[in-house]
């Protein structure tokens, strides 16, 4: 998925990280290179949002290992954009409860 250049486009200046201004600066908007960098981003989390929600992945390896709530935040304007423009509620919902469960998680170590 090259996932690396997606996160390495939206921690860079050059994301905008409010949807309607994504869409003013690039001229294809929603369909252009940029946008298919953060879909890597989007669905690379959401599949590891899924398998986290279906126990799949231990919580405190998941949270010390991503700053999942943090990538949210990052995308998540663009990403609610997304599922509002796909008329499908569910999109993007695995990692949107991932990064929610992480801003509560403490480690448990000492």
């Amino acid at each position: 998925m090259n996932v690396a250049e997606g996160a390495a486009y939206i921690w860079s200046d050059e994301f905008p990280t409010d949807v309607a201004e994504f869409r003013r600066k690039y001229s294809r908007g929603m369909a252009s290179a940029e946008a298919g960098l953060v879909h890597r981003v989007l669905g690379w989390h959401e599949t590891v949002g899924t398998l986290y929600r279906h126990g799949l992945i231990n919580e405190d390896l998941l949270f010390d290992w991503l700053a999942a709530a943090a990538t949210w935040e990052r995308v998540k304007s663009f990403a609610l954009g997304v599922r509002e423009e796909s008329g499908e509620p569910r999109m993007y919902e695995n990692f949107e409860h991932m990064a929610e469960r992480a801003r509560s998680w403490r480690p448990a170590r000492p």
